[in-house]
């Protein structure tokens, strides 16, 4: 984080191996340009891997960058991601994101 103070941006290095917990720092202390940062590097990240760990973040935070982002990467993999071991622990662990993806999905279909 005191790197993000100093020069207004956190390498791609720390990002990869830390962006949840640099995440969370910025959401405790309320520092918006790093949260939307974090949020904007995690959704050009998306894969069935760190799905699951995505959705525990939108589940605890308001981040609804990353919510349309993995939205969007269901809505583009479908039945693949759908059959995933990925999906089904999304399903058991974080049944309240479950609703929100299928409603953005149904309403975006007319698009």
């Amino acid at each position: 984080m005191l790197e993000f103070f100093y020069s207004g941006t956190v390498s791609d290095d720390k990002m990869k191996s830390h962006v949840d917990d640099i995440f969370a720092i910025a959401h405790k202390y309320q520092v918006e340009m790093l949260k939307c940062l974090c949020e904007r590097f995690m959704s050009s990240d998306i894969n069935n891997e760190n799905m699951v760990k995505y959705c525990g973040i939108i589940n605890l935070y308001d981040t609804p960058i990353l919510e349309k982002a993995c939205t969007d990467y269901i809505r583009v993999n479908g039945k693949n991601f759908l059959k995933s071991k990925e999906w089904e622990e999304i399903k058991n662990n974080y049944q309240s994101v479950v609703p929100r993806f299928l409603e953005s999905i149904v309403e975006n279909l007319d698009k």
